[in-house]
Order: structure tokens, then sequence, then C-alpha cells
């Protein structure tokens, strides 16, 4: 999961070029959320459906990345329990992204700027 904050796009609600978020979800772009406007555009049809399809897919990739890194460096084992405390929070801020995001999509934004 990845949001990108960089985006300068044109927005097709407010018709305002200006700053987008983007949600992407197994490398695909899954969402747009207009900074201006508010306007959440999805591109798939469920966003959650589409999180845990790349959580899941992550996940069944842990075991090999983790072994690949003891390998290469066998230190990073003492690293592990840190890492490991540290996974439910990442976790915790990327469902609170998905969840804004599905959540300004189900709302109509109110707060449109003008021209």
């Amino acid at each position: 999961m990845k949001v990108d904050n960089d985006a300068i796009l044109t927005c097709g609600s407010c018709e305002i070029e200006g700053p987008h978020e983007l949600l992407y979800l197994s490398e695909h772009l899954c969402a747009s959320r207009c900074a201006n406007c508010g306007k959440t555009q999805v591109y798939s049809g469920h966003i959650y459906t589409e999180y845990a399809r790349d959580l899941a897919e992550r996940t069944t990739h842990l075991a090999g990345k983790v072994a690949g890194q003891v390998l290469r460096s066998p230190v990073e084992i003492v690293k592990l329990p840190f890492k490991a405390i540290g996974k439910p929070f990442g976790l915790l801020r990327e469902v609170n992204q998905v969840t804004s995001f599905e959540r300004s999509r189900r709302l109509s934004p109110s707060r449109t700027r003008s021209r």
C-alpha cells in the first residue's frame, strides 16, 4: 500500500489543477482525493476488498523477505522483535488511510471552493 501526496492533477469536480492524494494498492491506482474540494474518485469498486487483497499478498511474501534479510545480514535477526512490535501500529496507520479514502468517497464534498 502506498499513498502519494505529491500528485498535481486537474480535479474533475472543481476543475482546479492542484494537489491530490493517490492511493495505490497492489501497485495499482485505487483512488484519488482532491486537496482543494475533497472529492474522492475511486477507480476500484471496493477499496476494502482491494486492501485485504494487497495485505494478503504482502503477508504471503513476508517469510521469504525476512529470510532473505537474515541470510544477507545475520545481524538482522536481532532487529526482528523490534520490527514485530511496530507492525501493528503500521497496520493501524494503513487502515486509517484506507478508511479515510472510503469515508471521503461516501461523503459528498460540500466545501467546494469557488474558482
